[in-house]
């Protein structure tokens, strides 16, 4: 990930997350009246600068698929002539600055998911102080990311693409190099209309230039860069720039977290990009490939801190995966907690020792006992624990099953997160208490559950941001593993 997208993490920060200590506004934001009233909407050049302005971001809070009204505003605006819209245009700021009141008042979890279909935007509320000219009051309005400018360009050459309104769609079989398809052609044209460099010519010949081309496109995308255009990589083929700039200005609003971390570190957890990173004053320090939860067992988001580094995890196995997986391969196979090292106990820790008759008995009534398996290489947290307190249970932890970081698509755990360099990590985040590298590597070989408190808890953030631009400008795209961005109307005006 490139320098604006780490330029916008400096603001990372959710109202309430940390103490007031901790955190400091980036700047004093220009105050709005959420009334609607009457606006001098054609006074002179500054006004013509709000009006387009507004207009701008209509248009992008309509694509961006936020709140119906927004497209039926925009819908309205584009069929009224130019003359006589002041009333418009007091009622959409109105809408616009209403929409950000409540935005504001969101908690992570609402805005990250985008739940702001069924927000009521014509609640009436108290107007307050007006401070700037009518360009800076609708110029407050916008997304407080760093990037803003960047976005709304990028979306307008999208949007302007010769092929925007009549993407392809193709169905086709599995190509890999050296296969022949009559789409081959089609497939060039579309990677040049998005930028990805592809050959001009219309081979039916899958060449090894436009497999390159193929793979570069794969790799902005968060696929396995194998040049094989399968199911995945036509999907995002077919996904032309119409949704392509929606998807940018959805993730733009998941960023705006407009207050700032002030010399402070903390770990950001992007689940769709399966990576977490360690940004400190405002620049990346650490990035390492993550797995998350399956699609039926979410990775949550959530607000939290890592307090400890838990060393030669025990892992007390949570019932619902006990339920889910682990009794299942206990039926198949009477060796499998044996041979995984897990012991049973009661529900008050101790241990038991099972008769044959016992388990069957055991089994029969759902297993009415708790697991825990020992720590050590086998153990499924590996040899490290970040333990973070929230309600779900959620935690960072290594894992023994390397191999599955190779795979471009990583959600594959029950929810919790599975740190490729787990070790690394906990280095970094001891570096300023007394466990230092030589004291953990002796406490590694020890085998025993040892708990290391960090000396200041390190905020921890999951994320769910799936566009962004790199530090190249171009947009990276991430699948929408969740479906936070399947939304119940379509966008047909754009």
């Amino acid at each position: 990930m490139g320098k604006k997208y780490w330029l916008a993490l400096a603001n990372l920060m959710w109202l309430g997350c940390l103490p007031l200590g901790q955190a400091q506004a980036t700047e004093t934001p220009v105050v709005v009246s959420t009334a609607i009233g009457t606006h001098e909407w054609y006074r002179d050049s500054r006004t013509e600068q709000a009006r387009e302005e507004l207009e701008h971001q209509l248009q992008e809070a309509a694509l961006a698929q936020l709140h119906p009204e927004f497209q039926r505003l925009w819908q309205r605006l584009n069929a009224m002539p130019e003359q006589g819209r002041g009333p418009f245009y007091d009622e959409a700021f109105g809408k616009l600055a209403r929409f950000q009141q409540q935005w504001r008042a969101m908690d992570l979890v609402s805005r990250e998911q985008l739940k702001t279909q069924k927000l009521d935007l014509s609640q009436s509320s108290d107007p307050v102080e007006n401070r700037g000219d009518l360009f800076d009051q609708v110029r407050a309005l916008r997304p407080q990311v760093a990037e803003y400018e960047a976005v709304r360009a990028k979306v307008h050459k999208l949007l302007a693409l010769p092929m925007a309104t009549t993407w392809p769609t193709l169905a086709m079989p599995t190509l890999r190099s050296g296969d022949t398809s009559a789409e081959l052609g089609q497939i060039r044209a579309m990677l040049n209309e998005l930028g990805d460099a592809a050959p001009a010519h219309r081979d039916q010949a899958y060449d090894a230039e436009t497999e390159q081309a193929i793979k570069l496109f794969q790799q902005r995308h968060g696929l396995t860069a194998d040049g094989i255009i399968g199911r995945r990589t036509l999907a995002w083929l077919n996904t032309g720039p119409v949704v392509r700039a929606s998807l940018l200005l959805r993730n733009l609003w998941r960023r705006d977290l407009v207050d700032q971390l002030v010399g402070s570190r903390y770990v950001l957890v992007n689940i769709p990009d399966y990576r977490l990173s360690v940004v400190q004053g405002g620049g990346e320090v650490f990035t390492s490939r993550v797995i998350v939860g399956k699609e039926e067992r979410e990775t949550p988001i959530l607000a939290s801190e890592i307090r400890s580094v838990v060393i030669n995890p025990a892992w007390h196995v949570p019932r619902s995966i006990l339920n889910k997986d682990i009794l299942p391969k206990m039926s198949r196979d009477p060796s499998y907690l044996s041979r995984e090292q897990f012991e049973v106990t009661d529900s008050a820790g101790n241990p038991q020792h099972l008769t044959e008759e016992q388990w069957h008995q055991a089994l029969a009534q759902g297993f009415p006992y708790r697991l825990r398996q020992k720590p050590g290489d086998h153990n499924a947290l590996g040899r490290y624990k970040f333990y973070l307190p929230n309600n779900d249970a959620i935690y960072l932890h290594s894992t023994p099953r390397k191999g599955l970081f190779e795979q471009g698509a990583r959600a594959f755990s029950s929810g919790c997160i599975r740190v490729e360099h787990a070790d690394d990590l906990a280095e970094l985040l001891l570096a300023d208490s007394r466990y230092q590298p030589d004291k953990v590597a002796s406490l590694l070989k020890e085998e025993k559950t040892k708990w290391l408190p960090l000396s200041t808890p390190t905020p921890v953030f999951t994320v769910y941001w799936s566009s962004w631009l790199d530090e190249q400008g171009r947009q990276q795209l991430r699948n929408d593993i969740y479906g936070f961005d399947r939304v119940s109307y379509q966008s047909r005006a754009l």
